[in-house]
């Protein structure tokens, strides 16, 4: 099996390593060889660590043993693509009939072969957050090569990490000193401050509106005070009032009793809730029902109908009749009805005559004018009057 570990430096990529292979080594009884790590110390580790000499001869090491190699980009590097892959690269092809399990520890998994990157079997890669202790370990079972891309890990397995201080001093690491310690970037520092920001005004404009609702809190209540305390009865009796006649009702109208409130909100027809007297003003006639009566002896129709409408069957034959207002409401009626209006239809007085005009109607409903007086003479005009008798000439 081969494993690529990969990290930037400072991000605890060769820490890690050590702790995680020495952690499954111990559990599983197997022998660990290393290469390039400065400075370890087996003798603090769990498992037998022992340190070998030539990367390039890792297929001559035991079987079933692990094998670490830090900055392995020395022995497994790129190489011509025209070039034949060395030994110790064709290796990886046949490793699982020895059972090694090779661990290569570098920054970026594009600096080993090629071919390495298409045999491996688990990509691990540790980015370190804000320079702190605290990692996030992504693995994924084929190489991510674009480890500058945060999301290029999307797919990966995500876990978040410490660094295990008791394995500080298990190996020399040139920063193990010193870069242990978190830098916020200036964006986050920006987006803490404009949080803080925000709250702080929230929590002025909350203070600020309690303490104007406490105000017009306290006016309301100092006339309250001054008053006489009244009795338990006349508390009731206004706490009433004021949910039956709210402030929005118009001065000077005499308040509602308890007794007429409810009054006036129950129907005078129990199935119509409209019907109460509060919502005569909004239910005023705007219309009237006008009737449109059917009637049908075809048998099918009876047949499909039958438990909808009525049926009226005599010795011939069965008939159905029913009326129906304008707005498609049925209304009951009796079949004599209903069979008189469909076949000689009913006067509607409120529908005018076919060809009467609005215009004339309005001239007769108006009082007839006086006939016009003679308009007197102009002054200075001597005007003379002749009776009119018929039959009579005026020359």
């Amino acid at each position: 099996m081969l494993y690529i570990r990969t990290g930037k430096p400072g991000h605890g990529k060769t820490l890690n390593t050590i702790k995680e292979v020495d952690q499954k080594a111990h559990a599983e009884g197997r022998t660990v060889y290393f290469h390039n790590i400065n400075g370890l110390q087996p003798e603090q580790l769990k498992a037998s660590w022992y340190k070998f000499d030539d990367p390039e001869k890792w297929f001559e090491l035991p079987n079933d043993s692990i094998i670490v190699v830090d900055e392995a980009q020395g022995w497994f590097g790129g190489r011509d693509p025209r070039a034949r892959p060395p030994e110790h690269i064709t290796r990886f092809e046949t490793m699982r009939h020895s059972g090694h399990e090779v661990h290569l520890i570098t920054q970026d998994p594009r600096y080993l072969d090629v071919h390495l990157r298409r045999l491996c079997n688990g990509h691990v890669h540790y980015w370190r957050v804000f320079k702190s202790q605290q990692l996030l370990r992504f693995e994924s079972e084929a190489v991510i090569e674009k480890v500058e891309v945060k999301s290029s890990f999307k797919d990966a397995d995500k876990k978040t990490i410490r660094l295990d201080k008791k394995y500080f001093g298990v190996y020399t690491s040139t920063q193990g000193q010193h870069h242990f310690q978190a830098k916020m970037p200036t964006k986050f520092i920006m987006a803490m401050l404009v949080i803080s920001a925000a709250v702080y005004m929230s929590y002025r404009f909350y203070e600020r509106y309690q303490q104007k609702l406490e105000t017009q809190v306290a006016a309301l209540q100092a006339p309250q005070e001054q008053a006489p305390s009244a009795g338990v009865v006349d508390q009731v009796k206004t706490s009433v009032g004021s949910l039956i006649n709210p402030v929005t009702s118009k001065p000077g109208k005499k308040a509602l009793s308890l007794d007429e409130y409810l009054a006036a909100r129950v129907p005078r027809i129990p199935d119509v809730p409209s019907s109460a007297p509060i919502y005569d003003e909004l239910t005023k006639p705007q219309s009237y029902p006008r009737l449109s009566c059917v009637m049908s002896s075809d048998e099918g129709y009876i047949d499909r109908n039958a438990k909808r409408y009525r049926v009226i069957r005599t010795q011939e034959k069965a008939f159905i009749c029913e009326c129906f207002t304008q707005q498609g409401s049925w209304h009951k009626t009796t079949f004599a009805y209903c069979k008189n209006t469909v076949e000689r239809g009913v006067f509607d007085p409120a529908r005018p005559d076919p060809g009467a005009r609005p215009d004339l109607q309005q001239a007769n409903n108006q009082p007839q004018q006086q006939p016009q007086q003679p308009q007197e003479a102009p002054k200075g005009v001597t005007v003379t009057r002749i009776p009119y008798e018929k039959g009579r000439f005026l020359w």
